[in-house]
């Protein structure tokens, strides 16, 4: 498999205000009921959907924006990505829909990005 980047992840200490602002900015329709946070529809077939949420003192960053790299075995590619310079930073851990993992992780230049497995 290949390995897409599949969803993007916007993150503050006010969800309110970022769905507001991103709906009214570019029309987005966002699902603030969603117990994966903020789910985002762009209203496109073209990029990828994502979602708004809100950062806790518990997360080890604050104010960001991820992309999710999808990825066949989650475990596997935070062993690899460590063996390459990397830093896994949180998880991985399920997400609330029970089917799915994630993990997040900085790179050697300190980026933090997300790995998807669904």
């Amino acid at each position: 498999m290949a390995n897409p980047v599949t969803i993007f992840e916007i993150a503050g200490k006010k969800e309110d205000s970022l769905c507001d602002f991103y709906s009214s900015l570019f029309g987005w329709d966002i699902n603030q009921d969603d117990d994966c946070g903020n789910t985002v529809n762009t209203g496109s077939d073209q990029g990828i959907q994502g979602h708004i949420v809100q950062t806790t003192e518990q997360m080890p960053i604050t104010n960001h924006v991820t992309v999710y790299i999808e990825v066949d075995d989650i475990e596997a590619s935070a062993k690899k990505l460590e063996s390459h310079g990397g830093k896994v930073i949180m998880g991985p851990m399920p997400i609330p829909d029970g089917e799915s993992l994630f993990a997040m992780f900085l790179d050697p230049s300190g980026n933090c990005l997300g790995l998807f497995q669904s």
